[in-house]
């Protein structure tokens, strides 16, 4: 990608106020490749908070108040949520440790207005999860039938439980001990991220991960986790966050050596050169220089091979169909994350199992016409 000439999406959430000026065809692109990207909402947050809404056009209006209003009704289901978590594990003692947007949304982060929210997760000791499990059975929450090689890929090698689904409000609750699988090639002691933990201010059940911890889980999730799926968005996650601690002389003193002590300085690395290289985040020069010269930092082949698939995963093309070198891009940080996840030989027999099973489910469900 031309640094000096990116893609319309990219340049309109660098500087919101091009919008405005832009020909009626850039604009329906912008707002379309938004959509399918999952910013639609995050884009109309923008706008509102630059004063730009009143000079759209009402059509173009009509599509961000409508992105913007399902991203709030995401919001306020998400806080029900937290609270029906927390009515649930009421008197046990047990702090909720919430993770990704449930924290940006508690600690009220400007980044969190507009995003679109799935499910919740939150961060417990597994030592707990006897309690935790009988409780959420008591008040709705149940795990799906899955196959036992399922319930065994979650409980031993996973880094949370099987995911849990509200049988009346059909709301998905992942409840996880750490923030890599256990059978990962990086290993970070989830004791550090407990110990750290903050209280959310007027809550003393909740809690969130530290602020350089929130930076680094966000890094892993989308660098070392496979979520390429959301991949602009998880980016701009992360500018985010970012932004919000730019003026923090200790939030960046602290950052590198943190990553160090995780064992976490690769996924960092790749967050920071992407959120500079792509959305000119606020990360101070010295910043990039030290995790430049780390030795767990990726090499000038790996982070060659990265720039360009993640590139072409960040900046989206025609909104209506997948083009073929978005495709291959995706697919090949897919295998990656598979290769990061599991030794070779456990990948080869999971994968398998799985192949396995889809054979026979579509040789059982086959129909001779």
């Amino acid at each position: 990608m031309n640094r000096s000439n990116p893609p319309l999406l990219l340049r309109v959430l660098r500087q919101p106020e091009l919008f405005p000026g832009l020909p009626v065809s850039s604009q329906d692109l912008i707002l379309r490749q938004a959509r399918r990207t999952h910013l639609l909402g995050r884009l109309a947050a923008i706008f509102q908070e630059k004063g730009l809404l009143e000079h759209l056009r009402p059509r173009v209006n009509n599509h961000l108040i409508s992105a913007f209003n399902l991203a709030q009704e995401d919001r306020r289901m998400l806080t029900w949520e937290v609270n029906r978590v927390g009515r649930a594990l009421w008197n046990t003692g047990l702090k909720i440790i919430l993770l990704k947007g449930g924290a940006y949304v508690f600690l009220d982060l400007s980044m969190a207005k507009g995003r679109h929210v799935a499910d919740l997760d939150i961060l417990m000791e597994p030592k707990d999860f006897p309690l935790i499990e009988a409780r959420m059975a008591e008040h709705g929450w149940k795990q799906a039938n899955l196959h036992p090689y399922d319930q065994r890929y979650y409980r031993e090698w996973m880094h949370e439980l099987p995911p849990l689904r509200h049988r009346i409000r059909m709301t998905e609750l992942d409840i996880h001990h750490t923030i890599l699988p256990r059978t990962s090639r990086l290993q970070p002691d989830p004791r550090l991220l407990f110990t750290a933990a903050q209280e959310v201010p007027g809550n003393p059940m909740l809690k969130t991960l530290a602020p350089t911890d929130l930076v680094i889980h966000a890094a892993v999730h989308l660098f070392h986790d496979n979520d390429f799926d959301k991949g602009l968005r998880g980016l701009l996650d992360l500018d985010g966050l970012l932004d919000h601690w730019a003026g923090d002389a200790a939030f960046w003193e602290q950052l590198l050596p943190r990553a160090r002590l995780l064992d976490l300085v690769r996924p960092l690395s790749y967050a920071l050169y992407f959120c500079q290289t792509l959305l000119e985040s606020p990360i101070p020069k010295a910043t990039m220089e030290q995790i430049a010269a780390e030795p767990q930092a990726p090499g000038r082949v790996a982070r060659g091979i990265m720039k360009q698939l993640v590139t072409r995963i960040m900046t989206p093309g025609d909104p209506d169909r997948l083009e073929f070198s978005s495709w291959l891009a995706w697919s090949l940080l897919y295998i990656r994350s598979h290769w990061l996840r599991m030794p070779p030989g456990m990948l080869v027999s999971h994968l398998t199992q799985k192949g396995l099973r889809r054979w026979r489910f579509d040789v059982r469900n086959r129909r001779i016409v």
